[in-house]
C-alpha cells in the first residue's frame, strides 16, 4: 500500500472527529497554534494536511478565505459540511497544486514528520506564499519514534506513521536550506503539565498565565510536546 492509499484508508477507518481525540494537551496545542498564526482578517490561508479541519474551521470563523488540503476525501467532505465557506483541495502535501503566490499564510500542523521528503515539501509550500507570506510549522518535539513489526509485511512500522523527529536546530536548518527565514521558534505544552494533569486546569487560564506556567515547567527539563516555527520568505 502506498502512502496516499494509507491516509485515505486511515481517515475512513478511524473517526478523528470523535470527542476523545480532543485531550487537554491538544486543546493547549490548538490555542498556542492560533496565537502563533497571527491570522488577520481578509487573508488567504492554506491548511496543509488539514485532517479533521480544526484549524481550517477556526480560521474561517475569523473572516479569512480558507483552503483545506488533504489526501482524504472523507475528511475534506466533513470539513466542507461543517463550514461551506472553506474551499478544499484533494492533494498530496508533496505535490500541491502549482498556484504560485496565492496565500498570505500556509500552515502545516504536525505534517512534516509524516513526509518522506520534508525538504521537498517546504520548497513546494514556499512557492504558494505571497511575497512576505508566512509559513507556520508544528511538529512533535524530539520525539522518540517507536516501531512495531507489521503482522502483514513483517517490516518495522513507525507508530502514528511518523518518519522523522525534529528539534529546534534541525527544523530551523531545514527552513533556512529552503530559502526562508525563521521569524519565531517556540516550544510549548510541557510534558510535566500532562504528567501531573495540570493541563486540565491551566488550559482554562488566560493565555499569559498559561504560557508562564508552561515556561516554569520548563525549568525541570527540556521535555516539551511540541515545537512551532513561524517563517517567511
Amino acid at each position: 500500500m502506498n502512502y496516499k492509499e494509507h491516509y485515505r484508508v486511515d481517515a475512513e477507518t478511524f473517526d478523528y472527529w470523535a470527542d476523545y481525540h480532543f485531550t487537554p494537551t491538544e486543546a493547549i496545542r490548538d490555542r498556542m497554534t492560533l496565537r502563533l498564526a497571527r491570522i488577520q482578517p481578509g487573508e488567504r490561508v492554506l491548511d496543509v494536511g488539514s485532517g479533521n479541519g480544526w484549524f481550517s474551521l477556526q480560521a474561517a470563523s475569523r473572516d479569512v478565505e480558507v483552503t483545506a488540503m488533504d489526501l482524504s476525501e472523507a475528511n475534506l467532505a466533513r470539513i466542507k459540511q461543517s463550514d461551506g465557506r472553506i474551499q478544499t483541495w484533494l492533494a498530496d502535501a508533496l505535490e500541491p497544486p502549482a498556484i504560485e503566490g496565492k496565500f498570505d499564510l500556509v500552515v502545516a500542523l504536525e505534517v512534516l514528520e509524516h513526509l518522506v521528503d520534508p525538504g521537498r515539501a517546504l520548497a513546494a509550500w514556499k512557492n504558494l506564499l505571497k511575497p512576505g507570506g508566512r509559513l507556520l510549522l508544528t511538529v512533535p518535539y524530539k520525539e522518540q519514534i517507536r516501531y512495531s513489526l507489521c503482522i502483514h509485511c513483517n517490516q518495522k512500522t513507525p507508530h502514528n506513521a511518523h518518519l522523522h523527529s525534529f528539534d529546534r536546530e534541525s527544523l530551523a536548518a531545514l527552513v533556512l536550506q529552503n530559502g526562508m527565514k525563521v521569524l519565531r521558534a517556540e516550544l510549548f505544552a510541557h510534558k510535566l503539565q500532562s504528567h501531573l494533569r495540570l493541563d486540565r486546569l491551566t488550559r482554562q487560564l488566560p493565555f499569559p498565565l498559561w504560557r508562564g506556567s508552561d515556561r516554569i515547567c520548563g525549568i525541570t527539563g527540556d521535555k516539551y510536546n511540541y515545537l512551532a516555527i513561524l517563517c517567511s520568505l
